[in-house]
């Protein structure tokens, strides 16, 4: 058998932006941005899984746009039941922290300034970012490609970020808001019907568990062809979603149970508002905490068929992806990484060949896109022509992925 050799020469960058399409061919794939960088949640991990997921289904090109990045300290926390000499000392800690974070956040204004992600370039943009504000070139420039007729999709707690933009809370109608902030949104359990109200709490969530989702919009696009009721994996269930709920549809909801800590009412799941020209689709599922071990929320099959349909619809309008197999059933979860979910457009298989020996890099890549591969792994991932293999000659421990190939 002819053997393959490889000499890999690889050059390391910072990854403030992505590369851009330029544009793709009639019946290419969808561009796709992520933009992340900085979020109470594990964003980094939240990214590889989204990545992940939506290159599986065949459907999309993803790039990556990461803000300038937090790095600070965590602040003190104020003491419970705090008598005043611990009071006291909880106030002078907390000034100085102010002090210092604010010196901190000077040394971030170049990069800052850098920071302009090219929305235009792409078909949709899918948020997994809650941190500081974006600069107003960036607002502004994120409003006009919406309103003007571009995708979005947000994940979990990116409907918590920008409270006090105007716009962006038009976008998304409901997210997490204090209480008092426009109206709340539930559902009634009887008619499946959206019921606004000035009243509740702020927003929230109970305990992490899993539950059972409802379809409220069976005709929507992302919806069709899905159970009338799934199990959706162990995950955070929101509730008391505030917003300015403009053009608001709701498109699934779950039961809040007071047995884990809930409000006894039927809560938004996925929703989509229409800004202008745009599409935005908002799922506060994917919950995934820094030093989580258990993927149940991510790799769960009924978030990643959403997410992905919700992706492709908020690009197009329409959804050529089809339910997969192991959608989650009315009575059990179906969690499953991603490299391991098949996928299919209008019944023909779009998922990237899986190699018969490929479970281990598969593995590692479907929990996290950008986790670094041994070289006897990438070797592994690499597809090439019947009759050759390829083979790692030399390797660079410093170099996390390979720019240049070239073969002999």
């Amino acid at each position: 058998m002819p053997r393959l050799r490889s000499v890999i020469v690889a050059v390391s960058c910072v990854p403030l932006a992505l590369m851009v399409f330029a544009g793709p061919a009639r019946g290419g794939p969808l561009r796709a941005l992520i933009v992340d960088g900085y979020n109470n949640h594990d964003w980094e991990r939240t990214t590889g899984a989204i990545h992940a997921i939506l290159t599986q289904t065949g459907r999309f090109a993803v790039d990556r746009s990461t803000a300038p990045t937090w790095g600070f300290r965590k602040g003190p926390r104020r003491p419970r039941d705090a008598g005043p000499g611990e009071l006291a000392r909880f106030e002078a800690a907390e000034k100085a922290y102010k002090l210092e974070a604010r010196a901190y956040a000077r040394t971030l204004a170049p990069a800052w300034e850098a920071w302009r992600p090219p929305f235009s370039k792409y078909d949709v943009v899918v948020l997994n970012y809650n941190g500081a504000d974006w600069p107003e070139p960036v607002r502004r420039s994120f409003t006009e490609y919406v309103r003007g007729g571009g995708g979005v999709v947000l994940v979990h707690a990116a409907n918590n970020a920008f409270r006090n933009w105007d716009q962006f809370n038009e976008m998304i109608g409901i997210g997490w808001r204090p209480e008092g902030f426009g109206v709340c949104v539930k559902i009634d359990g009887a008619t499946g019907k959206p019921v606004r109200s000035e009243g509740f709490k702020g927003s929230g969530h109970g305990a992490k568990h899993p539950f059972t989702v409802e379809v409220r919009e069976s005709k929507h696009p992302i919806m069709a062809g899905l159970p009338a009721r799934w199990r959706h994996g162990r995950d955070e269930l929101y509730h008391h979603m505030r917003g300015p709920a403009k053009n608001l549809k709701v498109l699934s909801s779950a039961y809040s149970d007071p047995k884990t800590n809930g409000t006894g009412l039927h809560e938004p799941v996925t929703w989509e508002v229409v800004y202008g020209a745009g599409r935005v689709v908002v799922t506060s599922m994917g919950h995934f905490w820094p030093g989580q071990e258990w993927y149940d929320s991510l790799h769960c099959v009924g978030f990643q068929t959403v997410l992905a349909r919700s992706a492709e619809y908020a690009a197009t309008g329409e959804v050529t992806i089809d339910v997969p197999d192991g959608f989650p059933s009315g009575d059990s979860v179906s969690v499953v990484p991603p490299a391991l979910v098949r996928w299919s457009i209008n019944g023909e298989d779009s998922s990237p060949q899986v190699t018969a020996k490929g479970s281990a890099w598969q593995q590692k890549k479907s929990e996290d896109f950008f986790g670094l591969l041994e070289p006897a792994e990438a070797a592994d991932a690499m597809v090439v022509s019947e009759g050759f293999v390829a083979e790692a000659v030399v390797s660079e421990p410093m170099v996390q992925e390979p720019v240049v190939v070239t073969w002999d």
